[in-house]
């Protein structure tokens, strides 16, 4: 099917969720992993990413009526099935809005002391106005939000392209001469997939794609525009993510990659570090700035619609309309407030971001978007005839993204 202007809108959509603080960090840990698991996972990531997205939006494009994902889930399997699916919504987002707020204050901490020389900035203080500023934008309202996003968004992937072929001529192709290594290859294979998992992950978005399409066209021709929006996503994904990837990793060394690692903060504010042009110095860690806010904002309100809705069917569990009727403007503001602060508080501690995209975010993710669409279509009549052939394929890709960091941490 032939894509239309407002296909190719979404298009933009879904490409834009997935860019943000994944492919700042896959690099550090696919340049430590060694060329092999990138070549391989390179081969395998396309499929699995298109046929797990491509599942959630045809439980929810073609459900009986209009609806996002967790009402599609309460019409077929009742609502306790629904609940722990908005449960596992809110649980899949709100690991990444930690490591984003993790990030964006690393990456201006670096850049006040490395670039500016201001030195002994309070971390708590610096977290705050960064995380009030961002939530600032976001209880503007909607357009004023959708409006800064699209200013961030097409100028990050035009610099982000450009950086992937600047660095080109300085790539190490040496690295492509390493012999193949079956265990460690394995091991780093592990540690590997459930970041890549993360960086290819725009599952946030394929509710609400599938709810838009279904409303506005009969289900089958809902189900097959969608089918062509999730193809085309996954395909730019794969060339623009791994093509940013291999050139990040081909053109800086092992030792600058550990060093990002130790300090906990992603590879264009390291490359920052030991680029010579002046320019590129302060460049980068705009480009780093921009692809982490712009995606901070999606996950942000799709976290609050998460916890919002949780909380709303817990406070109205025997009388559900009555949660319709009261309106969720309070909650919503309440739960901003209570997100803000939450956030802050982690965001001090510093957690290491690769261990909470490895061992947290990933591992919902692959439960949410690889199992459940799966699972789904084995047991629901309707979404039978959706089942794919490589669907065992994608349910033990998905398990490997629930248990790789755990059992590749150990090897």
């Amino acid at each position: 099917m032939t894509l239309n202007k407002q296909d190719w809108q979404w298009v933009l959509t879904c490409f834009g969720t997935a860019v943000g603080a994944g492919i700042l960090f896959l690099p550090i840990r696919a340049g430590l992993s060694g060329i092999w698991p990138m070549l391989i996972l390179t081969a395998l990531i396309f499929p699995v990413t298109y046929i797990a997205h491509r599942g959630i939006t045809r439980i929810v494009a073609s459900a009986s009526r209009p609806t996002d994902i967790v009402g599609a889930v309460e019409m077929d399997l009742g609502r306790n099935v629904g609940f722990a699916v908005s449960l596992l919504y809110f649980l899949s987002i709100i690991t990444i809005c930690v490591g984003y707020a993790t990030g964006i204050t690393n990456i201006v901490s670096s850049f006040l002391g490395n670039q500016l020389g201001v030195s002994e900035v309070s971390r708590p203080l610096l977290t705050f106005l960064l995380l009030a500023g961002l939530t600032a934008v976001i209880l503007a309202g909607e357009k004023v939000m959708v409006t800064v996003t699209s200013w961030m968004t097409f100028p990050l992937i035009i610099l982000l392209g450009g950086l992937s072929l600047y660095m080109v001529p300085q790539w190490n192709t040496a690295q492509l001469a390493t012999p193949f290594d079956g265990g460690e290859v394995l091991k780093n294979l592990l540690l590997l997939f459930p970041v890549l998992v993360f960086a290819m992950n725009f599952s946030p978005v394929c509710s609400t794609l599938g709810a838009a399409y279904r409303s506005q066209y009969a289900a089958s021709e809902a189900v097959a525009r969608t089918d062509g929006i999730i193809k085309w996503t996954s395909l730019i994904l794969l060339v623009f993510v791994m093509f940013f990837v291999f050139s990040m990793t081909l053109a800086t060394s092992p030792e600058v990659l550990q060093q990002a690692q130790a300090n906990n903060v992603d590879i264009l504010t390291t490359l920052s570090l030991v680029m010579q042009q002046p320019l590129l110095k302060y460049l980068i860690p705009l480009i780093a700035f921009l692809a982490i806010a712009s995606s901070f904002f999606g996950h942000f309100v799709g976290t609050r619609e998460g916890l919002v809705g949780v909380i709303s069917r817990l406070l109205h569990w025997n009388h559900p309309e009555a949660a319709v009727a009261q309106g969720l403007r309070k909650l919503n503001r309440l739960v901003t407030i209570g997100m803000l602060f939450g956030l802050w508080l982690l965001a001090v501690y510093n957690p290491p971001i690769l261990k909470i995209i490895g061992a947290l975010s990933a591992p919902i993710i692959a439960i949410y978007a690889y199992l459940l669409p799966v699972m789904l279509m084995k047991r629901v009549p309707r979404l039978l005839v959706y089942r794919s052939s490589l669907a065992s394929f994608v349910f033990v890709m998905g398990l490997v993204g629930i248990a790789g960091d755990f059992i590749g941490s150990y090897l």
